[in-house]
């Protein structure tokens, strides 16, 4: 199709997966000015693409809802949140879908939005390929995530040429007032270095002795100030690194995503496993080192040339834990980038 008037993005979630797509969304804009583009997310995630420039309009399906009703046992409510999503997408009256997340629920929204053409990946994955009618292939697992996004524009006749820059999410003025009152106060000195010890999986996790170790070595190297950043249900762990360290770490005041991404956007550095935040700091032109164990940085690396990728010394697997990957590894990745 040469000339789509209007344009529904799917992709409902996690954090990382949305930022990656933003980029897509960049090249679609920029390629059809003034076509109509929308996105269709799940509310943890709604707040990478709410208000943001490129974007017409998002759609946001209330999934949490939907689960505590058929916890009540309430089944005929909790379809209510997917119906009236449903209903909100076919009013504007889209002629493309482009599934970027291969799920069976992503192709469902893709499906129920009345598109004609409806782009994913070809590779079945869950009954996915059943509502989608233009199959891209799939690129090899060496290539990253954004990288196979981008793909799914070709249909289109996008073709997107060299790397693209991560896009940053938008931060209203109101967000942006937390964060600020918060750097007044402290009267911070030196460069900021983020420090995230969670992550979504326990096999990500590296311990908090060794985060403890990298920020004291830092602070005495190159003066920095280490931030330790968390979120709902983190607070042990942050705890955990505060009582390895010798010189006491900033805690971060709660956030939500657009408030930590505003916090990063002051940031001289982050530190932390592969997770959300992560792909947030990188979004808002953060320098990053990110560990990974379980993950393959070739997939799902941050998406910026001011990045260090550190990963244990074995060959990758799905099962290579994180704690593999010594402070050795990353006080040198930090120390490269800070003095970069």
């Amino acid at each position: 199709m040469a000339d789509p008037k209007r344009i529904l993005i799917v992709k409902l979630g996690a954090v990382g997966d949305c930022l990656h797509t933003l980029v897509a969304a960049r090249a679609l804009r920029e390629h059809f000015p003034d076509a109509t583009l929308g996105w269709v997310v799940e509310t943890k995630s709604q707040e990478v693409v709410s208000g943001h420039p490129l974007l017409d309009h998002v759609h946001i399906w209330r999934r949490k809802e939907s689960s505590a009703e058929l916890k009540r046992g309430h089944a005929i409510k909790a379809w209510r949140p997917l119906r009236e999503t449903v209903a909100e997408i076919r009013q504007v009256g889209y002629d493309v879908a482009i599934d970027f997340q291969n799920l069976i629920k992503s192709g469902y929204f893709t499906w129920k939005s009345g598109a004609p053409i409806r782009i994913g990946f070809r590779r079945l994955r869950e009954g996915n390929l059943l509502f989608t009618n233009t199959r891209v292939p799939v690129l090899p697992e060496s290539h990253h995530m954004v990288r196979r996004y981008l793909g799914l524009l070709r249909p289109l006749g996008v073709v997107v040429e060299g790397t693209p820059p991560a896009e940053p999410i938008h931060i209203p003025e109101d967000k942006k007032a937390q964060v600020d009152d918060f750097f007044g106060r402290e009267n911070l000195r030196g460069p900021i270095v983020a420090i995230n010890p969670a992550a979504s999986l326990k096999k990500k996790l590296w311990p908090p002795e060794r985060y403890a170790e990298v920020a004291d070595r830092l602070v005495e190297s190159h003066r920095v100030t280490p931030l330790i950043t968390w979120g709902p249900g983190e607070e042990p762990l942050v705890e955990a690194v505060q009582r390895y360290m010798k010189h006491a770490p900033l805690v971060a005041p709660p956030t939500t995503i657009k408030e930590l991404a505003y916090l990063f956007s002051r940031c001289r550095m982050y530190l932390g496993n592969d997770s959300g935040p992560m792909h947030l700091a990188a979004a808002m032109g953060c320098a990053v080192v990110g560990l990974f164990g379980p993950t393959d940085p070739k997939r799902v690396a941050p998406w910026t040339d001011q990045a260090r990728c550190v990963e244990p010394l074995e060959p990758f697997s799905k099962h290579r834990p994180v704690d593999g990957v010594m402070v050795e590894q990353v006080v040198r990745a930090a120390v490269e980038l800070l003095e970069s």
